[in-house]
């Protein structure tokens, strides 16, 4: 049986509150990209921020720096070249995946100071991570409503 931090990726994983990521992801690029008002960025958008801050944490927990810096806020919410999408939908699902194991396993396997930095790390990656699925998946359903209104 999972610990309670594994359990929470679990619900993100397994789609208990919103849907499966690795499902909801599987998008058009298209759609992905879709300029959709007054929505201010594109899923695709919203997914490459959701990276940025998913790979800084992980790389911290890592042993990686511990603080952000102008490499992780030039790149917020940065618009990504169409040819980035799919890696950028690898990376966020995986990250998800390692982060639950990294919570799952014991002793909790990070190299920062302590466990409650740790466990502060990987409730940040849950939170935001589950934060903007919601958000993307909200972006999905209006991209493709948008197709369907007549023009």
């Amino acid at each position: 049986m999972a610990g309670p931090l594994a359990a929470v990726f679990d619900h993100i994983l397994q789609g208990y509150d919103i849907p499966k990521p690795d499902g909801m992801l599987k998008v058009s690029e298209d759609d992905a990209f879709a300029d959709l008002e007054p929505i201010p960025y594109s899923l695709a958008t919203n997914l490459q921020h959701a990276v940025v801050w998913q790979r800084f944490w992980l790389d911290k927990l890592a042993g990686g720096r511990r603080n952000s810096g102008m490499e992780e806020w030039k790149n917020d919410f940065r618009v990504p070249d169409r040819s980035e999408f799919r890696a950028l939908r690898t990376e966020f699902l995986e990250g998800l995946r390692r982060a639950r194991e990294i919570a799952d396993s014991s002793p909790l396997a990070h190299s920062l100071p302590t466990d409650d930095e740790a466990i502060d790390t990987l409730i940040r990656i849950a939170v935001h991570g589950a934060y903007h699925l919601g958000q993307m998946n909200l972006i999905k359903r209006a991209a493709r409503r948008a197709k369907k209104r007549p023009a």
